[in-house]
Order: structure tokens, then sequence, then C-alpha cells
């Protein structure tokens, strides 16, 4: 059975996209169109998200360029009540060397996919 979950502005938000750019990023992982985002389409966001992040394109994701894609996105540097981009990278960087690598990303991202899908 296919893994479905229904993504509410709620949880994108987690993923460090600003509320602005929640309905055209679930619109985005909707690959679809049925209203929901599986766990394929969840993990074809999410790469698209690293890639987006990863600017000089080594596989690897810093705190600067976090926050300068977020800056990109949304348009408006990150406020002083954000969890900073050193602390999010914290969250999935499974070596603890402040840098994200792409299989660190895709975990988490993994991970959270399966704590958001309650229903499985």
């Amino acid at each position: 059975m296919r893994a479905t979950v229904l993504v509410t502005g709620a949880l994108l938000a987690t993923q460090a996209w600003a509320w602005p750019a929640i309905d055209k990023e679930f619109a985005a992982m909707d690959a679809n169109h049925d209203g929901k985002v599986s766990s394929a389409e969840h993990a074809a966001g999410a790469k698209a998200m690293f890639d987006k992040m990863d600017a000089n394109h080594d596989g690897k994701v810093t705190a600067a360029e976090m926050t300068a894609a977020h800056q990109a996105i949304t348009g408006q540097a990150e406020k002083k009540s954000d969890m900073s981009a050193a602390d999010k990278i914290k969250v999935a960087d499974s070596n603890g060397d402040g840098i994200l690598t792409a299989d660190e990303h895709a975990k988490a991202s993994a991970s959270m996919f399966a704590k958001m899908d309650t229903n499985q």
C-alpha cells in the first residue's frame, strides 16, 4: 500500500519554509495534484529543497547556504525568533560536523514523513 499523508501548513513550516510559501511548496510536492503528498512525492520535494539550498552543488549544505536559500525563496531574512540555520542543520546532522549532506537530509526527511503520516 502506498503511504500517503496530507501535509498541513504547520508541518511544512517545520521544513524551514516560511508561511507565505507553504501553499506553493505543498503544490510543488503534490505531483499528481490529488491533494495529498505521498512518501515518494515528499522525498522528491525534499531532494528539490536540498538542491535549492546547495548553492555550490557540492552535495553539502552549510548554514550560510541554508540562510541564503531561505532568503531567496521567501524574500525575507531569518527573524531572531526563527530557529537559526545552524540549529536546523543540527537536527539532521548525524555526524555532528555542522554541515548537512544530501544523505543526512534525505534520511531526516524520510523520518519526518513517517512522523507526519500518523495513519500509516
